[in-house]
């Protein structure tokens, strides 16, 4: 499973880039979110075939176990609550969570983690690849069709998010 970045992990997080941070869950109430959005996650997606099909579809080819069970991916945290953010994924290793989702609750930031992993399993961010998982990874009603990725303007990030 992914690892979680908080205070004392050894994780050497990016630093920002495009308005984006990758910091260490420090507040509880988001840590808790988090942790039940994964529990979610290990209890009721991770062993589901049609999720798992879905993920094999992508441009890196592996199922959802096989991104689920990686642990170089780490999760952090991004303070940014304004709602035109929820998460970002850089390097296909590093998938930050917007406070803005976490306060959505967990349900929405599990789909927001599925939907940052499938860019991590190589989904781009120019069309609703990442965001069509959700339909089978047992979240549909949490699927957006709107939802197609964050416009960055940061060459670096655009780079980073394309490797």
């Amino acid at each position: 499973m992914p690892r979680v970045h908080i205070t004392g992990s050894g994780y050497s997080a990016p630093s920002s880039i495009a308005g984006w941070q990758w910091l260490p869950y420090t507040n509880k109430t988001h840590l808790n979110t988090l942790n039940r959005a994964i529990k979610v996650i290990e209890s009721k997606i991770k062993t589901s075939s049609s999720c798992d099909r879905s993920f094999r579809k992508l441009p890196g080819g592996k199922t959802f176990l096989q991104i689920w069970n990686d642990k170089s991916i780490w999760i952090s945290f991004d303070p940014d609550n304004k709602g035109s953010k929820w998460g970002v994924t850089l390097s296909r290793q590093h998938i930050s969570i917007t406070a803005y989702t976490l306060a959505m609750g967990h349900w929405a930031t599990a789909a927001t983690l599925i939907h940052e992993l499938a860019h991590v399993n190589g989904a781009p961010g120019t069309n609703t690849q990442a965001e069509d998982v959700l339909l089978s990874c047992m979240l549909k009603s949490l699927h957006d069709p709107r939802i197609i990725g964050q416009i960055i303007r940061s060459t670096v990030l655009q780079q980073e998010m394309t490797a």
